[in-house]
C-alpha cells in the first residue's frame, strides 16, 4: 500500500498580514502545520499500521515547509519531499493541484492520498478534488473516519441528514476532518528518526513542468480585492417570567415594528 499525505505550512493564524499585493505574507511570517492535516498523517499511519505500507508526507512551499514534515515522521511515516521553488510563488489551487499531482506521479504514484479537509489559509478546500481529478482516482471528501479493506476504502461523514457511509475503490484521495481521529503522540524513537530524516526538494524541471505552468503564470484566479465581512446584526432576545409572558412579549415586540 503506497501511501500520501499531502500537509501545508500556514501562517500562524493570529499574526497573518496581507501583503500589498493582496496575497498572504509567508516570507518571515510565523508558521505552523495545517492543523487538520495533523489528522490526515494520523490516518494514513493508522492504516499502514492496520494493512502495511509506506507513508509519504508531500509538501509545496519554501525551505521551511520541510520541517513541517518532521511532525508526521516521529509518528510513523517512512519520508516526506518537499517541492520548492521561487518560481512556484503565487501558485493558486489549479497551479498547487497540478504540481502536487506531479509530485505524486514521481513517487510512483499513490494507492491512497490522505489530506486535510481545507487550510486554514486559503480555506477552499479544493485541493483534493483537484488532485482526484488530475490523477484519474476516486474521491471521499469530509471524512469523520476512515477504514481500508483490500481495495475498498469506507468513510462516515456528516450531512444534513445525519450520518452516512460511503465508500471508493482505491486508489482515491480521502480528505478528513478534525473528528476523524485524535493524533498520536510521539515516541523517543520517532522523535530521533524525525530529527535525522532527510528530504528530497524538487524543483519544477524534476516534475516535467514547465515554468509557466506554475506561479503566478499557471494560474486561473488571483485576488483582487479583500473586505471583511458585513457583521451580522445582534438579535433580540425575548424574556419573560413564565413561557407565556414570553409569548407576550413577543407579541408586544413585534407589534410594536409593526410585524403583527
Amino acid at each position: 500500500m503506497n501511501i500520501v499525505v499531502l500537509v501545508k505550512q500556514v501562517p500562524a493564524i493570529s499574526d497573518i498580514e496581507i501583503a500589498k499585493d493582496n496575497n498572504l505574507v509567508r516570507v518571515g511570517a510565523p508558521s505552523m502545520l495545517n492543523p487538520v492535516d495533523k489528522h490526515a498523517i494520523e490516518a494514513a499511519v493508522a492504516v499502514k499500521d492496520a494493512i502495511g505500507g509506506t507513508v509519504t508526507i508531500l509538501t509545496m512551499g519554501n525551505a521551511l515547509a520541510g520541517e513541517m514534515m518532521r511532525d508526521g515522521i516521529a509518528i510513523g511515516a517512512d519520508k516526506g519531499v518537499l517541492v520548492s521553488d521561487e518560481r512556484m510563488a503565487g501558485s493558486d489551487t489549479l497551479a498547487t493541484g497540478l504540481v502536487l499531482a506531479k509530485a505524486i506521479e514521481k513517487l510512483g504514484g499513490a494507492d491512497l492520498v490522505f489530506t486535510g479537509k481545507r487550510s486554514t489559509d486559503g480555506d477552499t478546500g479544493q485541493i483534493p478534488p483537484a488532485i482526484a481529478q488530475r490523477l484519474g482516482m476516486a474521491l471521499i471528501s469530509y471524512a469523520n473516519s476512515v477504514s481500508v479493506d483490500g481495495t475498498t476504502v469506507t468513510a462516515t461523514r456528516l450531512n444534513h441528514d445525519g450520518i452516512e457511509t460511503v465508500q471508493a475503490q482505491l486508489p482515491a484521495v480521502v480528505s478528513v476532518t478534525e473528528k476523524s481521529n485524535t493524533p498520536r503522540s510521539p515516541k523517543i524513537r520517532g522523535k530521533m528518526a524525525a530529527k535525522k530524516a532527510v528530504f528530497d526538494v524538487w524543483k519544477v524541471e524534476d516534475l516535467g513542468l514547465d515554468a509557466a505552468s506554475v506561479g503566478k503564470s499557471g494560474s486561473a484566479t488571483k485576488v483582487t480585492e479583500l473586505f471583511a465581512p458585513e457583521p451580522n446584526p445582534v438579535g433580540v432576545m425575548i424574556e419573560g417570567a413564565t413561557p407565556a409572558d414570553a409569548a407576550a412579549n413577543l407579541v408586544k415586540e413585534l407589534t410594536a415594528k409593526n410585524l403583527l
